[in-house]
């Protein structure tokens, strides 16, 4: 617990936590009010477009400055029809804007709709037209796109859509003349304040809810435990449009930490970032941080990291150990070498991160080891496919119990039911709790692969495969079995960052060897990708395996050679042994 030399005092914390009005909707106008800093510059956002950004000064933005940009894109959205409940779209690359413009349509009492820059304009489109946007501001090129999606499509949406560019909008959006009347908003615990999308790996993006209330949960605890020291900067890679990155720049705001507010972030942008903001942590999701190549970061901007956070889907061994031997980090009154890495599992529809764990240089234990559920958390089952739960060791569905979760989805109601299991919220991971309380994360549901002799699970086998390969990247799949109709095989698809010539067939032996080692099962084929579009990730950076499974599905039919290598070159005789069990300490594949 922070208490002494942080950003925020402890009594401007405690009013914080004891505020019940405190949520979702109005974390700005609260920050503001307990802050005596004012016009101390707090969120820093560079120009990336530009190819000197890291250069010069980077421009910094005050309370009292978002305070007032924030009025007057409150003011022009009141101007133009937006009321309380008022569903208004978000499409942006510019994450300052998206941040201000959230600020501003909840200050409203309105419902901010955001959406991924990256995401697929007609997938865009579709997005706003069923969340029922009534007015979309954005980039110009992205409003163009959808209003060309829609055109396309015959499909308009149930009312037109006043569209307005974002840029355009901050260039010429007056002050107004006095206070806006009830602004900003009260809001009731119950009242919607975002509608996000989940990252469409597996289909048609889902849109979950996020109230006042669920969507602040979690947060007070955190006003305590978040790295908020006088000497703490964040630097966050994380998609803006996304809830979690609304959800830390809210935390930034309230605990006063300066902050780089990185737009289109990839490992390179990571990169010259830290070495020229010299943050302490670094927020990002998996990829992102695994593209950091650390060579590139010098001594200078190093030395001041003692915190990664990653979030989403869980991270691998492979991309931790070169972050965490960057830095220093207390470890009680003592600075040590080396940097904490905070692994967090969680999802669109969970609102925060539901486990974590933290690895350092010392850490012994990888194995998929998701740590312990976080406080917020107020129950967490691994179930079967009847809600049942099942005994400490076997795989199942993880069901948790937590006011954080989204209460539902806007457009898709039986979805909301199907989630719901003995009043559990399924979210779509496949889990392992040992009976020493430790989590593993096994897969994704979509992603299990059902071979002849069982169920066999993605995500132990590539951290193997990544391991083994020191590749960049890496996905296992299923892939069609020539000999049992029905049933799948599980193959590798790797991708490396460098352009040395490598023979899949080497690699594949080699992974074998090494899975064979930890009680794994074998892959039946791996495939060398050439480049980032035969491992293909959607707008979140998350790999698109069911992409993968359609490309690579009859890869066993087809004759090995060249970046493919398999041996399926006649039926086989039998089915892979099941696999034995590998202890506590090693994530299993097999139910």
């Amino acid at each position: 617990m922070n208490i002494l030399r942080t950003q925020r005092s402890a009594a401007q914390r405690l009013r914080l936590t004891l505020d019940r009005q405190l949520g979702a909707g109005n974390f700005f106008w609260h920050a503001w009010r307990i802050a005596t800093d004012r016009d101390r510059p707090l969120l820093f956002h560079p120009d990336v477009t530009s190819g000197t950004w890291d250069e010069g000064e980077l421009p910094g933005h005050s309370l009292n400055d978002l305070r007032i940009t924030a009025i007057r894109y409150a003011h022009w959205y009141r101007s133009h029809g937006v009321l309380p409940g008022t569903h208004v779209g978000v499409h942006t690359r510019n994450g300052l804007y998206g941040l201000l413009h959230h600020i501003a349509i909840t200050g409203l009492g309105a419902v901010a709709v955001h959406c991924n820059p990256k995401m697929p304009v007609d997938t865009a489109a579709e997005y706003f037209r069923r969340t029922r946007t009534t007015v979309l501001v954005g980039d110009a090129d992205l409003l163009a796109g959808c209003a060309g999606a829609w055109e396309r499509s015959g499909t308009t949406p149930h009312k037109k859509i006043l569209t307005e560019d974002i840029r355009h909008l901050d260039e010429t959006a007056p002050r107004p003349s006095g206070p806006l009347p009830g602004f900003p908003y009260a809001h009731r615990g119950d009242d919607l304040v975002m509608i996000s999308h989940s990252s469409g790996t597996t289909g048609r993006p889902k849109a979950p809810v996020f109230t006042h209330a669920s969507f602040f949960d979690g947060k007070r605890e955190r006003l305590w435990t978040f790295p908020s020291l006088t000497s703490d900067r964040m630097l966050t890679a994380l998609p803006h449009s996304h809830s979690a990155g609304i959800s830390y720049l809210s935390l930034a705001l309230l605990l006063g930490i300066p902050t780089l507010v990185l737009d289109g972030a990839d490992g390179a942008s990571v990169v010259r970032a830290v070495n020229r903001f010299r943050p302490t942590f670094v927020l990002g999701f998996p990829l992102t941080l695994a593209e950091v190549d650390v060579a590139q970061i010098t001594p200078y901007g190093a030395q001041s990291i003692h915190t990664w956070n990653g979030m989403g889907d869980a991270s691998h061994e492979r991309h931790i150990r070169p972050l965490t031997a960057l830095g220093m980090r207390r470890e009680g009154r003592r600075r040590v070498a080396g940097s904490a890495y905070v692994d967090g599992l969680g999802s669109s529809e969970m609102g925060m991160v539901l486990f974590r764990t933290v690895h350092t240089p010392e850490t012994t234990e990888f194995g998929r080891l998701i740590g312990l559920p976080v406080k917020a958390v107020r129950d967490a089952a691994v179930l079967d496919e009847q809600g049942r739960p099942v005994p400490d060791g076997q795989p199942g569905l993880l069901g948790v119990r937590t006011p954080s979760v989204t209460p539902g989805y806007w457009d898709d109601p039986s979805l909301s039911r199907d989630s719901l299991s003995n009043g559990y919220f399924l979210t779509g991971d496949v889990v392992r709790r040992e009976a020493d309380g430790r989590w593993y994360h096994l897969d994704r549901t979509p992603d299990v692969i059902h071979t002849e002799s069982g169920p066999v699970h993605s995500l132990p086998l590539e951290e193997s495969v990544l391991l083994t390969t020191q590749a960049l990247d890496a996905a296992v799949v299923a892939v069609e079995d020539p000999d049992h109709s029905g049933a799948s095989l599980p193959a590798a698809v790797v991708l490396f960052d460098d352009d040395v010539p490598r023979s899949a067939r080497d690699l594949l032996d080699l992974c074998n060897v090494a899975l064979q080692r930890k009680a794994l099962a074998p892959l039946a084929a791996l495939v060398v990708a050439a480049d980032r579009t035969e491992l293909p990730v959607g707008p979140t950076g998350k790999i698109l395996k069911r992409v993968l499974r359609e490309e690579h599905g009859p890869v066993l039919r087809r004759p090995a050679g060249g970046p493919v290598a398999h041996d399926r070159t006649a039926p086989a005789t039998g089915s892979a042994p099941e696999p034995a069990d590998a202890g506590p300490g090693t994530a299993r594949e097999t139910a």
